[in-house]
């Protein structure tokens, strides 16, 4: 279905990074929280466990256990990710490691790399492609809707032109706007 040869990557600039950041890096953030407070929860859950004690009474010391943590999950979920964002950009020192921020496209898949972390959504998972002046729109459906955007600059004009007719001919058609 798709051409074997086709690879592209594109730099960002502040502006996208800006963006990608808000979207992306602040959801994965919150989403590797959540797997660690399972991983907690999970080991304190079976610390407690002992054949000696009362079965019913462990029981309800886990259930307690677990509405704690989903009470503190909702809570504070979103401050955690944000503090830990934040402070992930200030070691990383998001000035200096911006060239490091590349979407890259091949035949198969769409990757954003970043310092921060690196998410593949396959071409299949895109539901549409709007072109407008300044910037190409990618809608990736999942579950929490992304959205890629490129700039259209002068130095990247030829690139975007391959990454349409790719998109156009081999995914979905691009919606001029």
């Amino acid at each position: 279905m798709y051409t074997a040869n086709f690879s592209l990557e594109f730099q960002l600039d502040v502006s996208e990074i800006k963006m990608l950041n808000k979207m992306y890096f602040k959801h994965l953030f919150k989403e590797r929280i959540v797997f660690a407070l399972l991983i907690v929860l999970l080991l304190l859950i079976l610390n407690d466990f002992s054949l000696q004690m009362d079965y019913l009474d462990w029981l309800i010391r886990s259930l307690l256990l677990v509405i704690f943590f989903v009470i503190i999950q909702f809570l504070l979920i979103d401050v955690i990710s944000k503090s830990i964002f934040k402070l992930t950009k200030i070691i990383t020192g998001s000035k200096k490691t911006s060239s490091k921020y590349k979407l890259s496209f091949n035949y198969s898949d769409i990757c954003v790399k970043s310092p921060l972390g690196e998410l593949t959504h396959k071409w299949s998972k895109i539901e549409k492609v709007i072109q407008t002046k300044n910037f190409l729109f990618l809608y990736v459906k999942e579950q929490n809707g992304y959205i890629i955007s490129i700039s259209k600059k002068e130095s990247n004009s030829r690139k975007i032109e391959e990454l349409l007719s790719f998109v156009e001919k081999y995914v979905t058609p691009v919606i001029k706007v």
